[in-house]
């Protein structure tokens, strides 16, 4: 009867062992995820920014940052001809 006990709570424990491993590399696994992407939205701005300010300093017509090819559009704005749209730049 005990060896039955300790089996039962042997199994209860490496299932919430289990449990608890799962949720953390799944926690995990979406931190890193969410990081990536935020990482990447912050370069293409900061490369939307530094295109700008070349673009407006040099009197260029258009610079490549990144394999982006970046024109000058209006005072703030640069438009990006790879994915064909116009953003805007914060000064």
């Amino acid at each position: 009867m005990i060896l039955n006990k300790l089996k039962g709570f042997l199994m209860a424990e490496g299932i919430t062992a289990l449990a608890i491993a799962i949720a953390g590399v799944s926690l995990m696994a979406l931190v890193i995820g969410e990081g990536r992407s935020i990482e990447q939205r912050m370069e293409l701005k900061t490369d939307r920014a530094y295109a700008w300010h070349i673009l407006k300093k040099l009197d260029l017509k258009e610079v490549k940052v990144h394999d982006r090819v970046y024109e000058l559009r209006g005072a703030s704005s640069v438009y990006d001809k790879t994915s064909q749209e116009t953003y805007l730049v914060k000064k």
